[in-house]
C-alpha cells in the first residue's frame, strides 16, 4: 500500500535550545524513550552525537571526546539492552580500510567503548570498514549485510556480531542458495524469525526487490509482491506491529522522495 503521511506539524525545539545541524548519511536509533543520532555529512563529515527526549521535545549533545566514534557517514546504529552499537562509516584511508570500526555506548553509564578496533588478522576474522551497509538485531546478535569500501568495492558479506562474547562470525550461506548479492544503500529490519532486506544499489542499478533471511533455516528467499516501492536507495525501514514501513530514499542522491510504503507480513 502506498500512501502519504497525514499533513501535520513537525515539532521543533525552541530557538534557544541546542540542536543538530542539517545533515544526511547519519544514523539514528530509539532506546528507552530517547532517539539517538550520530554523525553524517553536513558541510563536512561530522562526529557529533545527540540524544532527543521525545517527551520534553529537547535535544542534548553527548560527549564523544573519550572513546567515542570519530567522523562517520553512511554507518549503522542499532540498540541492544540499553546500549547503542555503531559500526562502519569511517573516512576512507589506508588505515581504515583494514579496520573493524565498532563502538558501543552504554546509555546508563554514558560511556563509549571501542571494540574490535584492531586490523583483522585474516579477511574472514572480522568485517573491515564499510559504508552503506544494513544492520539489524536478532536475539543477542547484530547482523550486518553488504556495504562498500574504497578498494574492495561493493560487498555481499554477511556478518554476525554476538553482544555477549563481543565476537564476529561470518554467516555461512549454503552454496546452492541465492541471495541479495552485492549491494549498498539498502535497508533491513527483523520481524519474528526473519530479516527483511529491501532495495539499494547493485552495481550502478537501483533495486526494488525484497529478500528474507530465515534465521532458523539459514537461507535467503526472494519475496515476490504484486506492487511495492519503485527502485530506491538510501531509504529507511522499521518494523511496526505486523508491518514494515519504508520511507524516503530515491533513485539518486539528487532525487529524494517522501513516499511512505507499508508492507504487511501476513
Amino acid at each position: 500500500m502506498k500512501g502519504r503521511a497525514a499533513r501535520g506539524v513537525w515539532g521543533a525545539a525552541g530557538a534557544q535550545q541546542p540542536r543538530p545541524c542539517d545533515r544526511h548519511e547519519h544514523a539514528c536509533a530509539a532506546c528507552r524513550g530517547f532517539v539517538y543520532l550520530h554523525g553524517g555529512r553536513g558541510s563536512t563529515t561530522l562526529r557529533d552525537s545527540w540524544r532527543y527526549h521525545t517527551v520534553k521535545n529537547e535535544w542534548e549533545m553527548l560527549d564523544c571526546s573519550r572513546g567515542g566514534p570519530e567522523e562517520l557517514e553512511e554507518h549503522s546504529m542499532v540498540t541492544f539492552k540499553g546500549s547503542l552499537c555503531i559500526f562502519g562509516g569511517t573516512v576512507d584511508s589506508a588505515f581504515t580500510q583494514a579496520k573493524t570500526p565498532l563502538w558501543i555506548y552504554d546509555t546508563d553509564s554514558a560511556r563509549w567503548t571501542e571494540s574490535c578496533n584492531e586490523p583483522a588478522e585474516t579477511e574472514s576474522s572480522a568485517p573491515a570498514n564499510r559504508k552503506g551497509l544494513s544492520a539489524a538485531v536478532y536475539h543477542s546478535s547484530m547482523y550486518i549485510y553488504g556495504g562498500y569500501s574504497g578498494i574492495k568495492g561493493i560487498s555481499q558479506e554477511f556478518w554476525q556480531f554476538h553482544f555477549d562474547t563481543r565476537k564476529w562470525l561470518c554467516v555461512s550461506i549454503p552454496c546452492h542458495s541465492s541471495g541479495p548479492g552485492t549491494r549498498h544503500g539498502h535497508s533491513a529490519a527483523v520481524y519474528h524469525t526473519a530479516m527483511h532486506l529491501s532495495g539499494g544499489l547493485m552495481g550502478l542499478t537501483e533495486q526494488r526487490d525484497l529478500w528474507s533471511w530465515d534465521f532458523r533455516s539459514s537461507s535467503w528467499s526472494s519475496i515476490r509482491t504484486s506492487q511495492g516501492p519503485p527502485p530506491v536507495v538510501g531509504h529507511a525501514s522499521i518494523v511496526c506491529k505486523d508491518s514494515m514501513l519504508i520511507f524516503g530514499g530515491g533513485i539518486s542522491n539528487s532525487s529524494p522522495n517522501d513516499d511512505l510504503w507499508k508492507y504487511h507480513f501476513h
